[in-house]
């Protein structure tokens, strides 16, 4: 019998949908010209809807793709592709994919040779339209030429456009106040996002490379920090080796063993959200990001006088000559000294003004507060009534956080963490009858 068939259901270049004999599952189906004989892999439903997608995004990420004419070619093929097979294991990841979101949401239904410059034009403008940046703009557009040029370098495509930039516009100076900068501290109510603070303000580290650090990454007998773990290629954003600064000190050596900055033991992805939710309480701008603090602090250390060498450097801003010598330049016992004086003399500046004591036992106050499983400020929301919301769940069940059922004593500690022992804040409270 031949293996051609003119009525193959749901089929999607090579391959098509079939079941086998006494079966409901739905099976990706192919001619294997080899063995001359068709074969089958189970999509695992019976759903022929749901089959229909399974083997279109399995064709869209597999299929062997050669020379084929931009015409013929559909965009989100490659973008697919790019993230599955490239993107997706890169650091960025999630900016990639929101980026290659927006050439889906655009250029739905496609081909590549649809891509002329009218409609790319017309495409940066729609994302300008939308309220972003040229530099944002930009990277989005990258996004979509890394997917193109990819293609077209692995031979999978024969043509692609040509992907314009925008002209970079002026770059947003976004700086702290030390005052703001001590609200940042006052705000924190998570020990993640507290550790998060501490060592964006005293290694000016990008997000990324906070996020990664671990414990053993710390040279404790020579004052250093490794940014770059062991076995990680450097990349164009350098992680440079930084001293350990006296305010940060203390703070390392109360850090646990693993993942620096850890919610609960286990690694953080992102601080976005605990950021935002810190800025957010404090009243700071929108545009206020965690790159804020790194923003803010290179200018402190030009302010405080700093040579710019010595910015560039504990920045990773440096020529590839400079970053071979750093091998033996980071045990010379003024590495970057200039730049961790400034830090420490910042922070003063900072802890002078914040209203919790800036020490790391403040971590295990904010680890070890719990109050019955109910938020204290939620019911506390409006005088006279109550509203329990219940207290996020964490992997020890709360077992190594003290507890109280008795809501007085519970406002007293919460009190005392964020005011000290003084009531004053809460009298409006206990004396409205609102407890």
């Amino acid at each position: 019998m031949s293996h051609q068939n003119n009525e193959r259901t749901g089929q999607i270049g090579d391959y098509w949908l079939s079941q086998r004999p006494n079966s409901p599952v739905w099976c990706r189906t192919w001619f294997d010209p080899h063995t001359r004989q068709t074969r089958r892999a189970s999509l695992g439903t019976t759903d022929f809807r749901q089959a229909g997608v399974k083997l279109a995004e399995w064709v869209t990420k597999n299929q062997y793709l050669h020379d084929e004419r931009a015409e013929d070619m559909p965009l989100e093929t490659i973008l697919v592709r790019y993230y599955e097979k490239q993107a997706k294991q890169s650091t960025s990841h999630t900016q990639v994919r929101i980026a290659l979101r927006f050439w889906s949401e655009y250029f739905a239904g496609n081909v590549i040779s649809d891509l002329t410059p009218e409609r790319i034009e017309a495409f940066m403008e729609w994302l300008q339209e939308k309220g972003h940046a040229n530099g944002y703009v930009n990277r989005t557009l990258a996004a979509g030429r890394a997917a193109l040029n990819r293609a077209l370098k692995r031979q999978e495509v024969k043509t692609v456009p040509f992907i314009p930039s925008l002209e970079p516009g002026e770059p947003r100076d976004v700086r702290l106040s030390v005052d703001e900068a001590a609200a940042l501290f006052d705000a924190c109510e998570e020990p993640h996002i507290l550790m998060f603070l501490m060592l964006a303000f005293n290694t000016l580290s990008r997000p990324c490379a906070i996020l990664d650090l671990r414990k053993d990454q710390i040279d404790f007998e020579n004052r250093l920090i490794e940014l770059n773990p062991t076995g990680r290629k450097q990349t164009k954003k350098y992680r440079p080796t930084v001293p350990v600064t006296e305010t940060l000190l203390p703070w390392l050596e109360e850090a646990e063993d693993g993942p620096v900055v850890s919610y609960w033991g286990r690694s953080v992805k992102s601080v976005r959200n605990g950021f935002n939710a810190v800025r957010n309480r404090v009243g700071l701008s929108k545009e206020v990001s965690p790159y804020a603090i790194r923003h803010t602090m290179a200018i402190e250390l030009r302010k405080r006088g700093v040579p710019p060498w010595e910015v560039q450097g504990i920045l990773g801003h440096k020529s590839g000559g400079y970053r071979t010598t750093e091998i033996y330049a980071k045990f010379d016992p003024d590495y970057l000294s200039k730049s961790a004086a400034a830090i420490d003399d910042y922070m003063k500046d900072v802890m002078s003004r914040v209203r919790h004591p800036l020490i790391p036992t403040r971590i295990k106050e904010l680890k070890d507060l719990r109050v019955s499983c109910v938020r204290v400020k939620d019911k506390c929301k409006g005088l006279g009534k109550t509203e329990t919301l219940g207290f996020p769940r964490v992997s020890d069940g709360g077992a190594r956080r003290n507890r109280t059922d008795d809501l007085y004593n519970a406002i007293v500690a919460l009190s005392q963490l964020s005011y000290g022992p003084d009531l004053r804040p809460l009298v409006f409270l206990l004396g409205a009858g609102g407890i």
